[in-house]
């Protein structure tokens, strides 16, 4: 158990200075919507989309080599001409969210667990196998016993 928590710490902190390392890298800027939102294309139009579910939509950003124009995701119905914050790296070019800090302890408790399964794994399955061989022989030699006991004397 011990183990498994100080992995799950290291991975924490592994994956917070990966973040802090992203964030350094990523800054926030302002993007000029062209369009309303349209859904996601891996998702077909008449299906029912839970809300806060992701939307694709045209924008537009200054750079420092002059302006970009992509699709970028929103969570949220937006127009045109309506302004979002997006993540773009020193180039301008567009990236992934951050992983929130949130994001980062699931992981790393997830690492942790895994660990210990894996752990707890190891030592109870050669456990377990040990007990059950062990078992069956002496059910075997119960067995013969008994036939020796049934046996009438000569």
């Amino acid at each position: 158990m011990p183990v498994a928590a100080a992995f799950g710490t290291t991975t924490h902190t592994r994956l917070e200075h990966h973040t802090d390392t992203l964030r350094a890298s990523v800054h926030q800027v302002p993007a000029a919507l062209l369009e309303d939102t349209r859904p996601a294309p891996d998702t077909p139009e008449t299906s029912l989309r839970p809300a806060g579910t992701e939307n694709d939509v045209l924008a537009r950003w200054s750079t420092p080599h002059g302006e970009r124009t992509a699709a970028v995701p929103t969570t949220g119905p937006a127009n045109a001409g309506q302004t979002i914050t997006i993540s773009v790296d020193a180039d301008g070019n567009l990236t992934e969210p951050l992983p929130s800090s949130r994001d980062n302890t699931i992981t790393a408790v997830s690492a942790a667990i895994g660990v210990w399964a894996l752990a707890a794994g190891t030592v109870l399955l050669p456990t377990a196998l040990a007990h059950a061989l062990l078992h069956r022989n002496r059910l075997q030699h119960w067995a013969h016993e008994w036939q020796h006991f049934d046996t009438p004397p000569r």
